[in-house]
């Protein structure tokens, strides 16, 4: 049995043991940790990723699939056809980003019988970063143009990817790509903490922790809106660089829990 994970008979899927979850909660609840930073430069990326995309690929999100379905709705009501086939294509190779890197996890899931690593996944996706990167700078973004649907598959696959690898760290409340729940959450949290009439007033570590992820998804794209405004390309490495360092955190996090073991 992984101290992570196990695989459901039933269902045949990989899924959170409950007590290893509640074990988790209790570790990661009190301290900021390897796996807190990787989260946090994944969060980097899906800002830099949808600040990009929507500013210089046509109007689509490759990270924000809830406002990209949005666009893909409007599009398709308004009859624009090329605006609906650009979130369209972000669409679909999001979902595939997402089902190729669940794939590969599940495998790797069931064939250890420890806690498997996010390594392969974070590779892949670092993969189709360098090649997104990599065609911007020899080609240009492709605004308006057909190059415009390669980068977007690129970064949509990507963006799916870093999904399921975010949500297989296991933080309780926390995602980099979809922000919604998690600012409900934060509402939620800071209510109760502003209306309890007994006990500490403290604002829980946890609600901090979403807090912190949620601010620096906004720094990705306040940072990629001000560096195109200047004129200045650096930011469509951003993604790539954050993924990196993302991983080196998972990496040393992991390996350090498996020494704790």
């Amino acid at each position: 049995m992984s101290r992570f994970r196990y695989v459901t008979k039933r269902f045949n899927v990989v899924a959170p043991h409950p007590k290893e979850q509640e074990a988790a909660m209790t570790v990661r609840n009190d301290a900021i940790g390897y796996l807190d930073l990787s989260l946090a430069l994944l969060s980097l990326a899906s800002g830099v990723a949808d600040a990009t995309s929507f500013l210089k690929l046509g109007t689509v999100f490759t990270s924000a699939m809830t406002g990209n379905t949005v666009l893909l709705c409007i599009a398709i009501g308004q009859g624009r056809v090329l605006a609906a086939s650009r979130t369209f294509d972000a669409f679909a190779s999001f979902l595939g980003g997402a089902a190729i890197a669940a794939a590969m996890f599940r495998r790797r899931a069931a064939s250890h019988r420890t806690a498997p690593t996010l390594l392969t996944i974070f590779v892949l996706e670092l993969s189709c970063l360098l090649a997104f990167a990599l065609a911007w700078e020899v080609a240009g973004p492709g605004e308006g143009r057909v190059l415009s649907y390669p980068l977007i598959t690129l970064s949509a696959l990507a963006m799916g990817m870093q999904g399921v690898a975010a949500r297989q760290i296991n933080t309780p409340g926390i995602n980099t790509i979809v922000f919604t729940s998690t600012m409900i959450g934060i509402v939620i949290s800071l209510t109760d903490t502003v209306l309890r009439r007994t006990g500490s007033h403290k604002v829980p570590f946890a609600t901090k922790r979403q807090i912190g992820i949620l601010l620096v998804y906004g720094v990705g794209a306040v940072l990629t809106g001000a560096l195109i405004a200047a004129g200045i390309g650096f930011y469509v490495w951003l993604p790539l660089i954050a993924v990196a360092g993302a991983g080196a955190c998972y990496e040393f996090g992991h390996a350090r829990d498996g020494r704790a073991r």
